[in-house]
C-alpha cells in the first residue's frame, strides 16, 4: 500500500475542522474560502464537502471544535482543587494568553470574533456561542463560591454576580489584549478583579 495512506474519516473531518479554526480566526470567516481550507488542510474538496454541506456548516464545527477546547481546559482546571480558585483562574487564563500569543493576537476570544463574523443567517451557530456563555457562567459562580467556602474571597460575595462580571470583565481584556497585541492586560484585569472579591 501507498507509503501516504490517506487518513481515516473522522481523522480528516477533524483535520478540516482544527485548520479551519485557525483560518477562521487568522483571516476572517467571511475572507477564508473552501479553497484556502482545501490548501491548507491538504483535504480535497470532495472530501471536505463530503463531511459538511456547506461553509456554515464547517463554521457550526468549528465554533464545537472551540468549546471542547475552552471546556476541556476550564473542567481540567476546575478538578485541581488543591490549588486556590485565583491559582485555577490564573493558570486557566495563561493557556488562554499562550493561545493568543501563538495566533498572533488575531481572534482574541473565538466565541465573540466568530459570531460577529457569521452570516445573520447562521442561527444555529449564533445559539452554540450564546449557549456556551450560559453555560459558563455557574461554572465560574461555583468556582466563586468553592473560593467564598475556603476564605479566599469576602462572604458577602455573590457567586453568580462575580461571575457575571468576570466574564464580562474577561472580553473586554481579550479585546484588548487582541488590539494591543499585549496579553498582560488580561492578567492585570484578573488581578484587579480578584482584590475587589478579597
Amino acid at each position: 500500500m501507498n507509503n501516504k495512506k490517506k487518513m481515516s474519516q473522522p481523522a480528516n473531518r477533524r483535520h478540516v475542522v482544527e485548520v479551519a479554526a485557525q483560518l477562521f480566526l487568522m483571516g476572517g470567516y467571511t475572507y477564508t474560502s473552501m479553497d484556502e481550507v482545501m490548501r491548507e488542510s491538504k483535504v480535497s474538496k470532495s472530501n471536505i464537502y463530503y463531511h459538511f454541506k456547506s461553509k456554515d456548516d464547517l463554521l457550526f464545527a468549528v465554533v464545537e471544535y472551540w468549546v471542547k477546547q475552552y471546556e476541556g481546559t476550564l473542567f481540567y482546571f476546575l478538578s485541581q482543587n488543591e490549588q486556590t480558585v485565583e491559582e485555577r483562574i490564573f493558570a486557566f487564563l495563561d493557556s488562554l494568553c499562550k493561545g493568543i500569543s501563538e495566533r498572533n493576537y488575531q481572534g482574541g476570544c473565538p466565541f465573540i470574533t466568530l459570531y460577529i463574523q457569521c452570516p445573520e443567517h447562521a442561527e444555529q451557530v449564533k445559539s452554540r456561542i450564546s449557549r456556551f456563555f450560559i453555560e459558563l457562567q455557574p461554572l465560574i459562580a461555583k468556582l466563586f463560591e468553592q473560593g467564598i467556602q475556603k476564605n479566599e474571597f469576602r462572604t458577602t460575595i455573590q457567586p453568580e454576580q462575580a461571575a457575571s462580571l468576570f466574564i464580562t470583565s474577561m472580553e473586554g481584556a481579550l479585546m484588548l489584549a487582541e488590539t494591543r497585541h499585549d496579553v498582560s492586560v488580561i492578567m492585570e484585569t484578573a488581578h484587579n478583579f480578584f482584590n475587589m472579591l478579597r
